[in-house]
């Protein structure tokens, strides 16, 4: 009787799962193509299944925004790596963190858009945006590993912050959208402002008051009260 039952049985679960990948991915290709959201009827019609099925394969719909978030992240996984991490000059590194990043967001806008808005609702997606994030805080110094390397660690976690917001997707879409910046000139302005926050004797350290250097010292003395913070994080 088993033998005769399991079949059947997989045959129902192999179906379930191809309808919810169906879904899923009709979801992801609405919201690519300005469907934000897409309705149940919209998503249905894509996926090729009814409404009563859209329901038995996802008991609620934060269920599907969750499967739906995760596809997303595996579809385009690659687009999240920086290809060569680390590797070449220091202009060399910036240019391939910046079209990294811009490429991520000129390939993938609406979805980034929609998971944030959901992250506002559905505690799951919250959780996995704030883990990319700081995945991405992670690339950022393996990247630029050797500059880290003559700061203060603060001064490192400052620096880290700081090129993590600016290239961030609300700072390219608010660069694009509320300041009506090209995408070419978003990139020009992300490249020129990492390159002068990571100066090591420039943007990258503290102001004199901060390191309890007296007004007046000499830039070289600025330079060795870096050092000494450093000495005693």
């Amino acid at each position: 009787m088993t033998t005769d039952i399991s079949p059947a049985v997989d045959g129902r679960r192999a179906r379930r799962e191809r309808g919810r990948s169906a879904v899923s991915e009709a979801m992801i290709d609405l919201v690519f193509e300005g469907n934000i959201p897409p309705t149940a009827e919209q998503i249905t019609e894509r996926a090729g299944v009814s409404i009563a099925s859209l329901f038995r394969y996802f008991e609620t719909l934060d269920e599907l925004r969750r499967e739906t978030t995760d596809l997303y992240f595996d579809r385009y996984a690659h687009l999240f790596d920086i290809a060569a991490i680390g590797e070449g000059t220091l202009d060399e590194r910036i240019g391939n963190f910046v079209g990294s990043r811009a490429t991520l967001y000129e390939l993938t806008e609406p979805m980034c858009r929609l998971v944030r808005v959901r992250a506002n609702e559905v505690v799951e997606v919250h959780d996995l945006l704030h883990l990319t994030r700081a995945t991405r805080a992670d690339q950022i110094r393996q990247h630029f590993d050797h500059e880290f390397g003559k700061l203060p660690p603060a001064v490192g976690d400052d620096v880290t912050s700081i090129i993590a917001t600016l290239t961030s997707f609300e700072s390219w879409d608010q660069m694009c959208h509320d300041h009506h910046r090209s995408h070419q000139q978003a990139r020009r302005a992300w490249t020129t402002t990492i390159s002068r926050v990571l100066e090591p004797t420039h943007a990258a350290t503290p102001p004199a008051k901060e390191l309890g250097v007296v007004p007046g010292t000499t830039s070289n003395s600025v330079g060795e009260a870096a050092g000494e913070a450093g000495a005693h994080e």
